[in-house]
């Protein structure tokens, strides 16, 4: 009876032997088919991807790399390959695709919302080209998405809300295109975000409060926006905070004392806003800040003694055009790694302390004409 059933069943596989070959050549046909579109429309002058070629198997093709046993393609790295087209739909049909890397080159058109079919998709970095047109809603379905880095094109219109469905996505950078609208109040549900880089496009609004739910973020870039309000003390509450740049806005308001609490933060940018208040002495907390610039804001007061004890780490620190008053701290002199610092434009008064200028001639960039052109005994 055992030896029945085996003959039956090697019957039945060798009978659907050929069918399962025929699926997957059929398969690996339509994947080849896919490319070869995909290279049509990023080749305009036909001189990019000449080795992509029906002649080998789409495995072997540069740039491409393929699952070992299903012969899919999973990766696509075409960056810094000097395409001049558009980006084709078809790549949407390519449903093992894992990461998809177009950037640094000179396409042109619209990104296809059919990558919202792309459900393994993790890596997708379409940086540095001239794309144009909107971020499509549809990349929301991308919920495998790990980075989505789309800087550096002509992209308009607003960032939209349903990114905030990629729970999984670590790095969100949209910076240096013409985004409008506000900074969507769901990225709160992007909980495993490390990065979100917005920098240099024109955002409006106020800075969502509910962005301190974002407990990983190590890297804030809002700079060189239209972004409005107060600093949210809620951003206080973000402790992996490494990197924060909000300057070039027009926020307004003093800087909040909760900022006091990003105790592992090394660059706090806030310049060119609209800010008031005195130079808050939390600030002098920050020991590992090694740039801070609150310069071309409405600060006033003294400039912190605790500045040059506490931050001995600073690489720099610009105060420049404010209201601040009062002498330069001769505890400045202590900032052993300091090489820029800039003080003009206010109304300081007093001599350059003989600390700061001798500490001055040793450092790689020497500014001492920039100081504190309202100071007595300057050279």
């Amino acid at each position: 009876m055992a030896a029945l059933l085996l003959l039956m069943l090697s019957i039945f596989l060798i009978s659907a032997l050929p069918h399962s070959l025929s699926s997957l050549s059929h398969r690996h046909q339509q994947q080849e088919e896919l490319l070869l579109r995909f290279k049509a429309a990023v080749s305009k002058n036909g001189t990019s991807l000449t080795d992509w070629s029906p002649l080998y198997h789409f495995c072997n093709w540069p740039a491409i790399t393929c699952d070992s046993s299903s012969h899919s393609v999973r990766v696509i790295n075409l960056s810094y390959m000097s395409l001049d087209g558009t980006i084709s739909p078809v790549l949407g049909n390519l449903s093992s695709l894992r990461s998809l890397d177009l950037s640094f080159n000179n396409l042109t058109g619209t990104i296809p919302p059919e990558f919202g079919q792309l459900p393994h998709l993790r890596y997708l970095d379409l940086s540095v080209s001239q794309l144009q047109g909107t971020i499509p809603s549809a990349l929301a379905a991308c919920r495998s998405l790990y980075l989505l880095v789309l800087s550096f094109n002509q992209l308009h219109g607003s960032i939209p809300p349903e990114l905030s469905l990629l729970t999984s996505l670590k790095f969100l950078i949209l910076a240096s295109n013409s985004l409008t609208g506000t900074i969507p109040p769901s990225f709160k549900n992007m909980s495993a975000l490390n990065e979100l880089d917005l920098g240099i496009n024109s955002l409006y609004g106020p800075i969502p409060l509910e962005l301190d739910m974002l407990t990983h973020l190590r890297y804030i870039n809002f700079r060189t926006n239209n972004l409005s309000d107060t600093i949210p003390n809620s951003l206080g509450n973000l402790s992996a905070l490494i990197f924060l740049h909000l300057e070039y806005n027009h926020l307004h308001g003093p800087i909040p004392p909760e900022l006091g609490m990003l105790s592992d933060i090394k660059e706090l940018y806030l310049e060119i806003n609209n800010l008031s208040g005195s130079i808050p002495s939390f600030l002098t907390n920050l020991s590992k800040l090694n740039a801070l610039t609150l310069s071309g804001n409405q600060l006033n007061g003294h400039i912190p003694w605790e500045l040059g004890t506490k931050l001995s780490n600073l690489v720099k620190l610009g105060l420049w055009g404010n209201q601040l008053s009062g002498n330069i701290p001769n505890s400045l002199g202590n900032c052993s790694s300091m090489e820029l610092l800039i003080l003009n434009d206010n109304q300081l008064g007093g001599n350059v302390p003989v600390e700061l200028a001798t500490a001055v001639a040793h450092w790689p960039f020497s500014l001492l004409s920039q100081i504190a052109p309202t100071c007595k005994n300057l050279m």
